[in-house]
């Protein structure tokens, strides 16, 4: 990862050593990579380097996990449906916090300027307009407006029938989440950037933290919510595939991508005592430190300050490291010293292990999780004919790999099918983040639960996939609300519709082709079966022979 990050904050520059301002076009033109990130980089070297020995292979046994069961903490009853899980995280008081506020924002808005158009959202509809957004995200089109289009190839009559897109957009035109009113100006002690998603932010956290026990490995890393619009706090992260947007800092559990906590990052408050980064995983880690959980994280935030603090409070962690680290044992460890690819010098002092690895560059890494007396390993490297051979390395590379990848799985799940569409307020951006990702950790306690298995017909395992649960999620939450009745009858008038049967029978269409087909699908006029490729042909030779 790319670790030299331009804040567009009002603030500073966080990422660099210096905390004083400094104008975005200086920052520019002194952008280096070699800058500190949690401000305890020097060039000095620590002056106990004499404590640090050399290729020590001396074992140092590491304490059992004594966390939790990994998991979810609450198991629902076979008979709970997908919603069931998503309310764990987004719960119905939040639905009817929405209901309040945006009624709250529509009556103090037309308080100034009267809109004729608009009425009271309800709880209903409010849970219909969520349900379409969700639908939204498996099924995209470019515009919003061509979710109604009147075009046979565009339309979609689904979403005509349950709600009028003057209605959509109006509740959308309204959409709030905190009392605006009520928000304190720039400047004020109680100031809060984060006011207007602040009480569905905390809710969403709490129930991230509370409904599922981490795995002993877990990972921090920065995920970004995508905005390019004006905004304070926006950064730029120049190596991310989403260069702008808020940042985030986040804990997730590389097993399964669960989000288990994460802070937004809105600029600097004040100086860190022991800097940005070294602040952030202590912080992520505050609610699980004593078990011995194992923290993975990248050059960005290690450093032995950290990994010493950290093993002091019963964690364990483990990353790459920078080598100009304060503390950090630089001319012990040279690029001299690594020549080959494979080759490999360490140094132990107390719980920290320090190793210099040669692979196509030189890597540095940190440990208090890895034993020493069983530091080596191999990585799987391709050769330039194409052949894979085995790299001689570190067990903290091996390890590192199979354990940093939480926060990028949890990226990968929750943008699959993304909530959100263009807007111009920022807010709207970090609320269907925190939708989203309610959705995927309600999604990984469903596909974990007991009582939820799914099962082929050869009664073989089957893996639950994502979109399926999203598909269900937004039917379950549209369940049978219709505001648009002229759509919703347009089926009905037509006479003859199709319906699901209690049994399987033969399809009648197919059965005079002499083909036998048995479908669940029926004609409820005329009470017979008929699959959904030959209704339309069952009913046209009804009218053929005079029906």
């Amino acid at each position: 990862m790319d670790n030299s990050v331009i804040d567009f904050s009002d603030s500073d520059f966080s990422e660099f050593e210096s905390d004083d301002d400094v104008p975005l076009a200086d920052l520019i033109r002194n952008f280096d990579d070699s800058s500190d990130s949690d401000g305890s980089g020097s060039e000095s070297e620590d002056q106990n380097n004499d404590t640090w020995s050399v290729n020590d292979k001396t074992p140092r046994p590491k304490r059992p996990f004594i966390g939790p069961e990994p998991g979810p903490t609450t198991l629902l009853s076979p008979d709970d449906k997908e919603w069931d899980f998503v309310e764990l995280f987004f719960p119905v008081m939040l639905i009817e916090l929405l209901v309040k506020q945006t009624n709250l924002y529509a009556s103090q808005k037309q308080s100034r300027k009267p809109d004729p158009s608009w009425r009271q959202v309800t709880f209903v509809e409010m849970k219909a307009w969520l349900g379409i957004r969700v639908y939204m995200s498996i099924i995209q089109l470019p515009q919003t407006q061509m979710y109604w289009s009147t075009d046979k190839t565009f339309g979609n009559l689904s979403i005509r029938k349950v709600m009028k897109r003057d209605r959509f957009m109006k509740i959308l035109q309204y959409f709030h989440v905190n009392d605006r009113s009520k928000m304190q100006p720039r400047g004020h002690p109680t100031y809060d950037k984060l006011f207007l998603v602040r009480p569905i932010l905390d809710e969403v956290r709490k129930l991230c933290l509370q409904n599922y026990n981490a795995h002993q490995n877990v990972s921090v890393d920065e995920a970004m919510v995508k905005f390019r619009g004006r905004l304070s706090f926006k950064q730029y992260l120049p190596a991310k595939p989403t260069k702008y947007g808020i940042k985030i800092w986040v804990r997730a559990d590389p097993a399964n991508g669960y989000v288990n906590d994460f802070q937004v990052y809105t600029g600097r408050d004040g100086p860190a005592e022991n800097g940005l980064a070294h602040r952030v995983v202590t912080e992520l880690m505050n609610g699980i430190n004593g078990r011995n959980h194992i923290v993975n994280m990248d050059n960005y935030f290690s450093s032995p300050m950290l990994f010493q603090e950290l093993e002091n409070n019963g964690t364990y962690a483990r990353g790459t490291v920078r080598s100009n680290r304060k503390g950090f044992p630089h001319t012990t460890l040279k690029k001299k010293d690594v020549k080959n690819q494979g080759d490999m010098k360490f140094a132990q002092k107390g719980e920290l292990v320090t190793c210099i690895w040669k692979d196509k560059k030189e890597i540095f890494t940190l440990s208090t999780a890895d034993n020493p007396a069983n530091i080596d390993s191999s990585v799987p490297r391709k050769s330039r004919t194409g052949d894979i051979k085995e790299v001689p390395a570190p067990v903290t590379i091996s390890e590192y790999n199979n354990y940093m990848n939480g926060v990028d799985h949890a990226d990968q799940l929750r943008t699959a099918y993304s909530t959100f569409r263009t807007s111009r307020k920022w807010w709207l951006y970090l609320f269907w983040f925190l939708w989203d990702t309610a959705v995927v950790n309600a999604f990984i306690v469903m596909k974990e639960s007991p009582y939820h298995k799914l099962k082929t017909r050869k009664g073989k395992p089957k893996e639950r996939a994502l979109i399926d649960f999203r598909m269900n999620v937004a039917k379950q939450l549209i369940a049978d609300y219709t505001e648009n009745e002229k759509a919703s009858l347009a089926t009905v008038n037509a006479g003859h519709f199709p319906s699901n049967g209690l049994k399987r029978g033969r399809c009648r269409q197919c059965s005079k082709r002499k083909r036998r087909h048995e479908c669940f699908n029926m004609c409820l006029q005329c009470n017979v079966h008929v699959c959904v490729p030959c209704f339309k042909d069952w009913h046209t030779d009804i009218l053929k022979n005079g029906y």
